[in-house]
């Protein structure tokens, strides 16, 4: 990804081309994760949860630079890349995760409006609930929706 600690320029845009599951290149398979079960089906063709999958990377690499590098040309070639993805996911995410579907809709829209934070917010919220429903072992649907719990100092 370039030089260490360089954000921005083409080793970044380049890094989450190469990416496992992004940009049509094959995701990459460990045992027990269940992505070689959702990158094809029996009869070869491209299994549904695969998008899910590419999504959930695009997500998880895309929030950080969101936050470092929020105005960069190759951020917005980014956020271009992943609305292409939901738009691909767009019937499988409203029958599945509504909720997903409708953060990173909204984090969409501070994206144009130049609210950085609140993208962000709304895609992390939206990687989240993608890692609830792509939990392969032990089921957490309701995780979902649990509040977050505040710790509060015994001094």
């Amino acid at each position: 990804m370039g030089r260490p600690g360089r954000v921005g320029g083409r080793g970044l845009l380049n890094e989450v081309n190469r990416a496992p599951g992004v940009m049509g290149e094959p995701s990459v398979r460990l045992p027990g994760d269940g992505a070689e079960d959702a990158t094809m089906d029996g009869a070869g063709q491209n299994d549904p949860l695969a998008v899910l999958y590419r999504l959930h990377h695009q997500l998880r690499v895309l929030s950080p630079v969101l936050t470092v590098a929020p105005g960069r040309p190759e951020t917005k070639a980014m956020l271009d890349g992943l609305a292409e993805t939901v738009a691909e996911a767009a019937g499988l995410l409203a029958t599945a995760e509504p909720a997903a579907l409708a953060a990173l809709r909204q984090g969409f829209e501070h994206a144009r409006a130049g609210r950085g934070n609140e993208a962000t917010s709304e895609l992390i919220t939206a990687y989240g609930r993608l890692s609830v429903l792509l939990r392969k072992d032990t089921p957490r649907r309701d995780a979902a929706d649990e509040p977050t719990v505040r710790w509060r100092s015994k001094f």
